[in-house]
């Protein structure tokens, strides 16, 4: 952010697309250019809120600017400058999430425009246009608007815009009952706008109800399984059906099918008693009939309430549209034997020359620091790691500020024994926090990018700070807590906006092709960490960000995990056991039930060579060099597949 302040645009679009030109003045007796939706462009990323099956829980979406499913904007309105930093809005987003989520969306009460201007007035105190955020009140005032009144209420809920008084909802009624049908054209605009508000991005919700084609070719374009059940009314068997199979299918990797956290098969709802006109495009005459759908294509029909059938149909769609692994069915007994605890470095220095140096350090510096605090510091620590008194450490009050005046007042020579502090610090769970989540103190952060990176010069920096920061950074993996901290995106490191995990990872990578033994097996227990967390988490989910990480993204990540940790397996040594144990491990997490692009690239940089010949050099080296092999025939193995 300039000293000026960050732009701040509002992006326009019609969810009409000029249907409501066209026909607004006809319908309404006054011209209405557009059904508006917006949304705030702002530190690169362009934010909207939204509801329906295409949104998450929260109803808040971001993407890069224009690449949202409505399209190109088609104004891009200045609303000024804002000096509010990034990660202050980022934490102001997470907070107001839950008043914006996807069930609390309505077209005309709690909609993407109430959003935008509620964000536009945090970032720079102005509101939006108010010809758009009093569209839905001069809508509704219109007897065209109170006539479709019903309409909307059934897909969105009651509103208490139109019920604002007595005689708006009275007038709404009988223009209803007057009306009689509505016209295929009003149908279809209001159809338009309904699926207008619902996301192509995957689902959470089980059943939508579509009233017109529109809305029906909209979710069968954003969805990849989709069943359609042509009934009146809804069929009980099929929501409970659905929400089991939403509920227990997933396959083991990375992607869509490896995800819990969303509907693998969306559910439509069609009365055919209403929507006549998707009745009479499919050729329905008889209910129940299900209508099974693949990527958009017809995958198998039925007609009737037939439990089976119906069970069956979804268990062969979910498995052709999400096939199993190629891995599935490679067996790794070995590498699933690895430890399954991160490495940690638990062991404690002699603590009394630990506070000595650091002691002469702030004395060579004249540096100002609350002795009796650091000396607080001490007794805890020696009372936990030395004289096992007590299991959690009992810190004095401003201890953070201490430890932060430390590493910020000294040399880069004089600095590891406060890292050593630091790293036997955050073992402690309570102590720990205090450097997680989106109001913490950063200075563990910080210390990783300082002595990691590109920018940090491997030839210069003291081989101690080296070994300390890469302790440090191993010790994250302690508690679940700080370990989804360290992996986050984001989470970021001001003024940089570096996300945690890119500042872990560029710490990893030149220490894992470092020279220096005594670092590269440092680099190598930092690896193994990533990976099995890495690992762990796409049992669970599609990877450590689950559903809050572009795949493509994640992908890029292990890729570069995987071509760093081939490298520096090039050139072991047959003394190397442990190191080289951790390195086959890394490869090993990373590349079970790893996409296609990443096997794609394990087989252009020749993995598989590579630990055959790592499997040569430890075959007959002992027990643990048995070990070793065995674990290269299987990653060879999964290279292979």
């Amino acid at each position: 952010m300039d000293a000026e302040g960050t732009p701040v645009e509002l992006y326009v679009y019609d969810l009409s697309q000029g249907m409501a030109r066209m026909m607004s003045r006809q319908l309404t007796g006054r011209q209405i250019d557009g059904i508006w939706h917006t949304s705030v462009v702002v530190y690169g990323m362009e934010y909207y809120y939204g509801g329906g099956a295409g949104f998450g829980l929260t109803g808040v979406s971001e993407s890069m600017p224009g690449r949202t499913h409505h399209g190109t904007p088609l104004q891009r309105i200045s609303m000024g400058k804002t000096q509010i930093p990034r990660e202050m809005f980022l934490e102001y987003l997470e907070e107001i999430k839950q008043h914006w989520r996807a069930d609390k969306y309505h077209l005309l009460d709690n909609n993407c425009n109430h959003f935008s201007n509620e964000v536009c007035n945090f970032l720079v105190g102005q509101d939006i246009p108010p010809h758009i955020t009093s569209l839905p009140r001069e809508f509704v005032d219109t007897p065209f608007g109170r006539q479709i009144l019903p309409l909307l209420e059934n897909m969105f809920g009651p509103s208490q815009i139109a019920r604002s008084t007595n005689a708006a909802a009275s007038a709404a009624s009988a223009a209803a009952q007057a009306a009689g049908p509505l016209s295929s054209s009003i149908s279809n605009l209001i159809g338009a706008v309904a699926a207008a508000t619902q996301s192509t991005m995957p689902s959470n919700h089980q059943v939508q109800t579509v009233y017109n084609l529109s809305q029906l070719h909209s979710i069968l374009a954003s969805h990849r399984c989709v069943v359609v059940d042509f009934t009146s009314p809804m069929c009980p068997l099929f929501e409970r059906l659905l929400s089991q199979y939403n509920h227990e299918f997933r396959q083991e990797g990375m992607g869509e099918a490896s995800r819990r956290d969303m509907c693998k098969i969306v559910g439509v709802k069609v009365d055919i008693t209403v929507a006549r006109e998707i009745a009479q495009h499919y050729g329905i005459t008889a209910t129940p009939t299900f209508v099974f759908y693949q990527d958009g294509n017809k995958f198998h029909e039925f007609r009737g309430a037939n439990r089976t059938e119906l069970r069956s149909g979804m268990e062969l769609l979910l498995n052709a549209a999400f096939p199993p692994h190629p891995h599935n069915t490679i067996l790794t007994p070995v590498l699933d034997a690895l430890p399954r605890q991160a490495i940690t470095f638990t062991q404690s220095s002699h603590l009394d020359d630990i506070f000595a140096k650091i002691s002469n350090a702030i004395k060579e510096r004249s540096l100002e620091v609350d002795a009796g605090a650091l000396n607080e510091i001490k007794k805890a620590i020696k009372a936990k790691h030395e004289e096992k008194k007590v299991e959690k450490l009992e810190l004095p009050h401003g201890w953070q500020t201490v430890m932060r005046r430390l590493v910020e007042g000294l040399n880069e020579d004089q600095v590891f024994p406060v890292l050593d502090i630091l790293r036997l610090l955050i073992l402690d769970e309570d102590a720990g926090q205090s450097y997680v989540g989106p109001h913490s103190d950063t200075l563990l952060i910080e210390i990783l990018h300082r002595f990691g990176g590109s920018h940090a010069s491997f030839d210069t920096l003291p081989k101690s700070v080296m070994i300390m920061t890469l302790r440090l950074a191993c010790n994250h993996f302690a508690h679940k807590s700080s370990t989804t901290h360290i992996l986050s995106l984001q989470y970021t490191l001001p003024p940089y906006g570096t996300p945690n995990r890119s500042i872990l990872t560029a710490l990893l990578i030149p220490s894992l092709l470092s020279p220096l033994p005594q670092v590269k097996i440092l680099a190598a227990s930092l690896a193994y960490n990533i990976t099995l967390e890495e690992a762990s988490q796409r049992r669970t989910s599609s990877g450590v960000q689950g559903s809050m990480e572009d795949l493509g993204i994640h992908e890029e990540w292990i890729c570069e995990l995987v071509a760093a940790i081939a490298k520096a397996l090039e050139d072991v040594t047959d003394d190397q056991h442990e190191m080289v144990l951790r390195l086959v491990g890394s490869l090993g997490w990373s590349l079970r039930y790893s996409t296609e692009g990443v096997r794609q690239l394990a087989a252009a940089l020749s993995v598989g060579d590579t630990i055959k010949k790592v499997k040569e050099v430890f075959k007959d080296k002992g027990l643990t060099g048995q070990r070793i092999a065995s674990v290269c025939e299987e990653v060879h193995h999964l290279c292979r597949v």
